[in-house]
């Protein structure tokens, strides 16, 4: 028998799918079908449904770690965002000498440009749909499932790994929503790091942290730190391997070491993995296909991600007393870049 929706089997062998009653198991035969992932299962008397839900796994990471992400501020149904950029226009500070022996007056001014950095709002919308049949079925207490709830954690997990590959990649099916990978206006260097820095020797990561400040500051002409450095997650997790190969000491592993430097001279900074990082899980992203390290100053005025309307999830609602719809929506950016000269890429492969 195949059905779209996996079988339960209680106690007194009756099978039940989310429609209703289906048919009856017993000692002598098995009922074999195809559940909807498609996995022959086998199902007898003998079979006990318990109560531990076994989720699929995904990959998730502390967004609030890598980026300022604003969330309700501003007109949430609007759709366009703006800040105002400023920057001072004049003759210069010296040009507001005066010269006392000079009787002229000195009218020098200065003033400032206004421009807005703009970025569009993306509205989100999904459905849970079900029936009285799916909601009565699995409500009789034989099944140890809440049909119900499932469908809407599922359509919650969704959103929330939705929300992280938006993080870093963007949107594909609309380029002008950025990702922190796929920032415009970036610079992306590709001479600093032409390996892993778990497969540099010991002199060659040396050399590479002994420039990583001094390529950052002059791409931003001095007038910022880093405070996070964003590298490919298998990269990261080789970072553990100890400085020098010939002298290991506690304290001293590669991970440790690139740290306490940069904290020097940011207190606040952060290395941190990420699977989107690394060539072979980015290879069919537009621009990517590549090992990208990211270093930048993560302040709310460098690099943020807007959220006006959080995920917000209506009451479920019918129009015939049988089907049941409740929605969810959001609305969204994507990450802007506000000063992209305090964000580096470094790239290799």
């Amino acid at each position: 028998m195949k059905n779209p929706l996996a079988l339960v089997v209680n106690r007194e062998g009756e099978i039940w799918s989310p429609q209703g009653l289906v048919g009856h198991a017993d000692s002598k035969s098995e009922l074999e079908y195809l559940n909807s992932i498609g996995v022959d299962q086998s199902i007898t008397t003998l079979t006990s449904i318990l109560p531990t839900i076994i989720d699929t796994k995904y990959y998730q990471l502390p967004l609030a770690d890598f980026v300022n992400i604003s969330v309700g501020q501003g007109n949430p149904f609007v759709s366009t965002l703006y800040n105002w950029s400023t920057q001072i226009v004049g003759g210069g500070f010296e040009s507001g000498n005066i010269d006392m022996a000079s009787n002229k007056a000195n009218t020098e001014s200065d003033s400032i440009v206004l421009e807005p950095i703009t970025r569009d709002v993306m509205s989100w919308k999904k459905d849970v749909n079900y029936n009285i049949f799916q909601e009565k079925t699995f409500s009789q207490g034989t099944q140890n499932m809440d049909f119900i709830a499932e469908l809407y954690k599922g359509r919650k997990k969704e959103y929330d790994l939705g929300i992280q590959e938006l993080l870093f990649f963007g949107l594909q099916t609309n380029t002008k929503y950025k990702g922190l990978l796929t920032l415009s206006g970036v610079t992306a260097n590709t001479a600093l790091i032409t390996k892993k820095l778990s497969d540099m020797t010991t002199a060659e990561f040396a050399a590479f942290i002994g420039s990583l400040l001094s390529v950052y500051q002059t791409n931003n002409d001095y007038t910022a730190m880093p405070n996070r450095f964003v590298i490919p997650a298998d990269d990261y997790v080789g970072l553990t391997k100890f400085t020098s190969e010939i002298y290991p000491v506690a304290g001293s592993t590669r991970l440790e070491v690139l740290t306490n430097c940069i904290k020097t001279f940011a207190p606040d900074f952060k290395v941190l993995g990420s699977a989107y990082n690394i060539k072979a899980k980015n290879a069919a992203v537009s621009g990517l296909n590549k090992n990208r390290y990211v270093l930048y100053n993560n302040a709310s005025d460098t690099i943020a991600m807007d959220i006006p309307v959080d995920f917000t999830v209506t009451l479920p609602g019918t129009t015939n007393g049988f089907d049941y719809t409740s929605a969810a929506y959001s609305r969204y950016t994507g990450l802007t870049a506000f000063r992209p000269l305090e964000v580096m890429y470094f790239d290799f492969g």
